[in-house]
């Protein structure tokens, strides 16, 4: 069984580089490097498994974002595997590989995705109904001051005013962590669906942090979603702070080990390199 482990990553060369070498022996790597990460591609350059892609500047909660994703899902599918992991160059296995497979292979047709129905009541923005029915800028950073976000923002305080809304399709809307795991049967699905739906992918042009919902969505009107488990299998902790996702320190390891998950996120060496170091010398 061929499993590929798809990362979006734009900074700190040194965890992707080791999160790599910690895969790179029992799956498939497929890497989407932001376009304006200064990340040196050669460090991939002896690994025949490993592949890497630099198509979109990706910046967070935008379409790029999204666009990103889809690249992966693609060329993972088109060497053939036959499950997907998509994660960020920021995470690092929880288990070892072996582990992960096994748990894979008891049900190979199960697809992990974290969701609820919108709207969400722990989600703002009407509870993420405004993510998509309203129109964000998609090209820079969120919260900037450049000319293109006033402007939408102006717009959205417009539309706000005078209750207008974007269309939505006529499906119920999900949403949850982007981060997913899914069978080839919900890859070989979702790349349909959007080939022959081009209005979908339209639809989310001008949205924000949509990535939490596209592919949710998706599945969860699909014929396959009777083989959809709702867990990211990922330890993730959004309540502790100060940041939100909580950059994850030693504190966190029993917790991080009692877990189901197959990946904890974030670790950053620099904030904590003693879990770091742990996470990683225990997969060694």
């Amino acid at each position: 069984m061929k499993t590929g482990i798809l990362i979006t990553a734009h900074t700190n060369p040194d965890h992707l580089k080791q999160l790599v070498d910690i895969l790179k022996e029992d799956f498939s790597i497929f890497i989407h490097l932001d376009k304006r990460s200064r990340i040196d591609l050669d460090i991939f350059n002896q690994e025949s498994d490993v592949h890497v892609i630099k198509a979109h500047k990706v910046y967070w909660g935008s379409y790029n974002q999204i666009l990103a994703t889809l690249d992966l899902f693609k060329l993972a599918y088109e060497h053939n595997c036959d499950y997907y992991m998509l994660i960020s160059g920021s995470d690092l296995p929880i288990k070892k590989n072996q582990e992960i497979i096994a748990e894979i292979q008891r049900n190979p047709k199960i697809s992990y995705v974290d969701y609820a129905e919108l709207p969400r009541k722990d989600w703002p923005l009407n509870g993420g109904f405004d993510r998509l029915q309203l129109f964000w800028d998609n090209v820079g950073k969120p919260n900037s001051i450049s000319f293109l976000n006033r402007f939408f923002s102006l717009f959205r305080y417009i539309q706000r005013l005078l209750h207008l809304r974007r269309k939505l399709l006529s499906v119920k809307y999900y949403g949850g962590a982007n981060w997913v795991n899914l069978s080839k049967e919900a890859v070989c699905y979702l790349l349909d669906f959007i080939e022959k739906r081009t209005e979908f992918l339209k639809s989310c042009r001008y949205t924000r942090c949509a990535d939490e919902i596209w592919v949710q969505t998706i599945l969860l009107n699909s014929p396959l979603c009777d083989q959809i488990e709702n867990n990211s299998k990922r330890y993730v902790d959004w309540s502790s702070g100060p940041e939100y996702p909580k950059i994850l320190r030693m504190e966190d390891y029993d917790k991080i080990l009692q877990s189901n998950g197959f990946f904890a996120r974030k670790i950053d060496s620099n904030v904590d390199k003693e879990i770091f170091d742990k996470l990683t010398y225990s997969k060694s």
